[in-house]
């Protein structure tokens, strides 16, 4: 199904009125917080999980998981366009989604989404308190200077307000769950709300998971040139992986000399960069994930995730048969250099051994 079958026109000017009212949402949202006070106050934030890689690394896949462990609340399609006040939008959201209906996300991989899937938008909050981060061609990675305590405090009411949204019960314990893989820019220094809970980072095999993140970008030049409204709608979500609106983070001055992002060449040395940044910027607290291992043990991967997570066993365990080997990309080696191969595979055996040896 196309963006044009699933978003007609009134859904399209839904969209694009709450896209140019980001101050308006967040004027909204601080009466929300007003309104919705005694709601608000009765609720924990206590360890929430935040999700984060370079794309194509299985970030999706581990967000279901949790997920449908029902111990977890997050942000799902049903809460667009206009999230920034979950609250009041969750009262009329229904008559704009049926909610049940499933279709093939845009990224043309299988995986199918309803109204009721959770997906990563949280970006759009930092998009609010930072928007020059994304005027450019590349995004920095953030730094002790990005600390804004504003966004701390907004950041902290807004997880509260994802969990009320999510309670089947005012008893109910949710944990907040976030995937954002724009989070893995500010491992160097993350804001209060992030240092409060658990960050997990996935990744795959470097030459697989660029190939696959090639084909996502040839595939997004070409929805973007079928379609205006999907550029203007994955921009405004602070999706910039892909097509005509890719930003790429730039650890450590890399896109400096980066070769052009329709060769492999480019999504390699993005993976070298990234997971460099990964290494040096994180610790224990810090779960590293090999997703090629998770599909081929996913019993025991998950059991050990469960563990690291302080989730009962059978929550994640069970899931396993839902774990599949993602595509194999053919890959053509020889327009890499030798070195950027080396650099790549070591690296991989790095994140692996890290991986491999964390405990709690």
């Amino acid at each position: 199904m196309t963006f044009e079958d699933r978003y007609g026109w009134l859904d399209r000017l839904l969209h694009r009125t709450a896209f140019r009212a980001g101050t308006a949402q967040h004027a909204l949202s601080d009466v929300e917080e007003i309104l919705y006070r005694d709601t608000l106050d009765g609720i924990s934030i206590d360890d929430p999980v935040f999700i984060t890689a370079l794309p194509r690394s299985g970030t999706t896949i581990l967000l279901r998981l949790l997920w449908n462990t029902g111990r977890f609340a997050a942000h799902t399609y049903q809460d667009m366009p206009f999230l920034l006040c979950p609250l009041f939008w969750d009262r009329f959201s229904a008559q704009f989604d049926g909610g049940t209906e499933t279709t093939e996300r845009a990224h043309g991989d299988g995986l199918e989404v309803s109204g009721k899937s959770p997906e990563a938008f949280e970006e759009m909050i930092w998009k609010h308190f930072w928007p020059d981060a994304y005027r450019g061609d590349h995004i920095q990675p953030w730094s002790a200077d990005d600390h804004e305590p504003a966004f701390d405090a907004f950041y902290e009411s807004h997880m509260c307000k994802v969990v009320a949204v999510r309670r089947d019960s005012p008893s109910a314990d949710l944990r907040y769950l976030s995937k954002n893989n724009l989070n893995i820019a500010r491992l160097r220094a993350l804001p209060r709300p992030l240092q409060s809970g658990t960050v997990l980072i996935p990744f795959r095999a470097p030459l697989q998971q660029a190939a696959s993140m090639l084909r996502q970008h040839e595939r997004f030049l070409q929805l973007h040139d079928d379609d205006d409204f999907v550029r203007e709608y994955m921009e405004a979500i602070g999706h910039h992986e892909f097509g005509k609106g890719l930003c790429p983070i730039n650890f450590g001055g890399w896109v400096d000399d980066a070769p052009e992002p329709t060769r492999l060449a480019f999504w390699v040395q993005y993976w070298i960069a990234a997971y460099q940044h990964v290494l040096a910027h994180t610790d224990e607290d810090t779960i590293l994930l090999s997703y090629d291992r998770l599909v081929d043990e996913p019993h025991t991967a998950l059991s050990r995730l469960s563990g690291l997570l302080s989730l009962k066993t059978p929550f994640l365990s069970d899931q396993a048969d839902q774990l599949r080997p993602p595509r194999s990309h053919s890959v053509d080696t020889t327009t890499l250099s030798p070195e950027t191969r080396q650099r790549a595979s070591a690296l991989h055996e790095k994140l692996k051994q890290r991986a491999l040896s964390q405990s709690r």
